[in-house]
Order: structure tokens, then sequence, then C-alpha cells
């Protein structure tokens, strides 16, 4: 009797085994859903203006990189953006469709303040070809020339900057610091020019829609 008793159960645990243990796992349920993944979102596109900057540094929360021949930077609206060339940074904003010098510097609201004008000839002066009326070229050896350095906007006159001073003889070709009513004029007239950049009107200190 003890014997066909083994030989019952030995059966059993053979049979509950066959069926995998008598229980089920959702790992071997064909029907189960396949997760699902949220597509990445779409970058916004913008563009940084004194004329357009081609190989100037920019970095959101999500996205890094230089700007394109058309001055272009990649953005998600509601982000900030930090542009730079090698260690000297230009200034943060919101991100935006268009961004220019003005737009870095808190509390500007005309061409002509001292430390937009101050931003404008530093990028004039790196310009690789120096005429902005083809757009402003940051070449790569610019860009490593300006690898820690610094620059003082706030310097009442941008030439006495020790910062500026130090990075001129680094730069490619050693040009000479563009003067501040060359930078003034260029940059009043890019500002004036704004027509040729989409649907965009400067009012009051920022970029609208000429369209409500």
């Amino acid at each position: 009797m003890y014997g066909k008793k083994i030989l019952a159960l030995s059966a059993l645990a053979l049979l509950l085994s066959a069926c995998g243990g008598g229980g089920s796992s959702d790992s071997n349920n064909v029907n189960a859903d396949p997760p699902t993944s949220t597509p990445p979102p779409t970058p916004s596109t913008g563009v940084f203006i004194d004329s357009p900057v081609t190989g100037l540094y920019y970095e959101t929360p999500t996205y890094s990189g230089t700007t394109n021949t058309l001055g272009e930077y990649n953005y998600l609206p509601g982000e900030t953006v930090t542009f730079s060339v090698g260690g000297i940074i230009l200034g943060s904003s919101a991100a935006g469709p268009v961004v220019t010098p003005l737009t870095l510097v808190n509390g500007a609201t005309v061409a002509t303040d001292p430390v937009v004008t101050n931003m404008v000839r530093l990028l004039l002066t790196l310009d690789d070809d120096g005429n902005p009326d083809n757009g402003i070229t940051i070449s790569a050896a610019t860009a490593a020339a300006a690898t820690g350095q610094t620059v003082d906007f706030n310097a009442a006159d941008l030439a006495n900057d020790p910062g500026m001073s130090a990075l001129l003889p680094l730069l490619p070709g050693t040009p000479a610091l563009v003067d501040a009513i060359t930078a003034q004029t260029h940059f009043s007239a890019t500002l004036a020019a704004e027509s040729n950049w989409g649907a965009l009107a400067w009012g009051n200190g920022t970029w609208q829609s000429k369209t409500p």
C-alpha cells in the first residue's frame, strides 16, 4: 500500500511539472500588450541674429551644438538657451524663434546699450572674413582660441578689458577689435532689416508676430 501511494504522488508531481506547476506567468502570455514608448518631442528651430551667426555654441536643457550656416539652433518651447564662444559666455535668454545680443542682456531695450555694443563688437571681431554683410562665421580655430578665455561685456571700453586684450593675439589673423560706432551702426541696421527673417517684427524690446 505504501509503495502505491509513493507512485501516485510521483505521478502527480510529474503532471504538475508538465503543466508549469499549475500556475501562470505574464511573461508566457502571448496575448499581453507590448510596452509602449513615448516618441521624443520635435524640436523648434530658432535663429541667433547679429547678422546670422554660424559656429556659435548653444546649450538648452535638451539640445546643444553650434549654430548652422543660417544661425539656427534647436530648442523646446519654455527652455532657456545659453550662447558662448570657447570659454566666453555671451548670455542666456528664453529660447525662441529669434535671439539677438539685445535679447541676451537683461534690461537692454536699444541697440546702442553699452553691454549689447560690447557683445556685438566681439562677434564682429570674431567673424572669419570680417564682412558681416554675408553673415558672421566663427571658425573652429577661432572657437578653440577662445577656449578658457573670458571677456567682461560690462567694461566701459572693451578695448581696455584685460580679457579682450589677451584674446586678440590668440585669434587667427590677429584681427583688430571692431570699434563701438561700427558695431552700433551694424546692429541697428540688422534690427531694422528684420523683415528678411520671416513674419516677425521688432517692438517694445521683443520679437512679435506681425499678424496677431
